[in-house]
């Protein structure tokens, strides 16, 4: 019987901790998310120095007048400092907590928990508004990413309540009471 079908509860697929599966996939794409999370993290952390900050725009300028990374570091170094210390942290503080949720996500559905499954059901499909947002928000020639990513949390929405309609339906059929 295929793990991925809908007459599998989470209680079958938890049976079988070896098997490389849809769920496995999905949280091997959640861990990749979590240490990209981790590196931003990591990064705007470093940010807070201003000896950095400055190092940066020392180096930046040793950089020729016209080339395109010149122009893009002084776009992104003149953006953070206008940010300011206060909302760099706020920034570090939700991407430290969204880290943890990804991180739950991943190895909630790495050990195939029904729990892992809800939740990345809720926080998937939470981001779908947002990502539809920016999909029609963007300039045309900076649609690509999000376009794909829109289409990755889709699917992943798409099979995970899949396999938990398909949960639901099963322990309905051994007890019609519930």
């Amino acid at each position: 019987m295929d793990p991925d079908s809908p007459s599998v509860d989470a209680a079958d697929r938890a049976e079988k901790p070896g098997q490389f599966d849809g769920l496995r996939l999905i949280a091997l794409f959640k861990f990749g998310k979590a240490l990209l999370l981790i590196a931003t993290s990591y990064g705007v952390h470093k940010l807070l120095n201003a000896a950095l900050v400055e190092r940066l725009y020392t180096w930046s300028a040793a950089l020729t007048d016209d080339r395109f990374e010149r122009k893009l570091l002084m776009r992104a170094l003149t953006w953070v400092e206008g940010l300011g210390a206060k909302k760099i942290q706020i920034f570090l503080a939700v991407t430290i907590a969204y880290t943890a949720v990804v991180l739950a996500e991943g190895f909630g559905l790495w050990l195939r928990r029904a729990w892992a499954e809800w939740l990345t059901v809720i926080a998937t499909s939470s981001l779908i508004p947002f990502e539809l947002w920016e999909l029609i928000m963007r300039p045309p020639g900076r649609r690509l990413a999000i376009g794909l990513t829109l289409v990755l949390n889709l699917v992943i929405v798409w099979y995970l309540a899949r396999l938990l309609r398909a949960s639901i339906v099963q322990h309905q059929q051994q007890d019609p009471s519930a």
